[in-house]
């Protein structure tokens, strides 16, 4: 009977021994199982979140047959209309500042206001340029 029992434990320790290797090799599975599903999960949730919407579809397509909101119309010729009306007052400018400086060529250098007004006009057409640049900026 001694004999039977030392085999019995021999072949329950051996049960024991595959049992445990399955185990491990369960739970190595199940934590690839757990984190591929995290991982589907995350890239369906940022696939989401990137996607096109219907809206998105229709403003591209309108874009590209070329027919753009109607209230970018307005906007755009009232910066060219303002863009014109600067380049006119900057052109009255140039020329009256050429009339005075041609006519009054001595007295005016004589006197402090000479002096200024290159600086003025200067100031005027770096202010022009940026209101131009501005305007394509904001056109952009």
């Amino acid at each position: 009977m001694a004999m039977s029992l030392d085999g019995l434990r021999a072949w329950i320790g051996v049960v024991e021994r595959k049992l445990t290797m399955r185990t491990r090799v369960f739970l190595v599975l199940v934590a690839i199982a757990v984190g591929g599903a995290a991982a589907g999960i995350v890239l369906a949730i940022d696939a989401q979140d990137n996607s096109v919407s219907k809206d998105d579809l229709q403003a591209v397509r309108d874009e590209l047959a070329g027919t753009s909101a109607p209230a970018e119309a307005p906007q755009t010729s009232e910066l060219e209309a303002q863009i014109e009306t600067l380049r006119g007052e900057i052109a009255a400018l140039r020329s009256e500042s050429e009339a005075q400086s041609g006519g009054s060529e001595g007295s005016a250098k004589s006197d402090s206001g000479g002096a200024s007004a290159p600086e003025e006009q200067q100031q005027l057409k770096e202010a022009g340029e940026e209101a131009v640049e501005k305007s394509k900026d904001e056109h952009k």
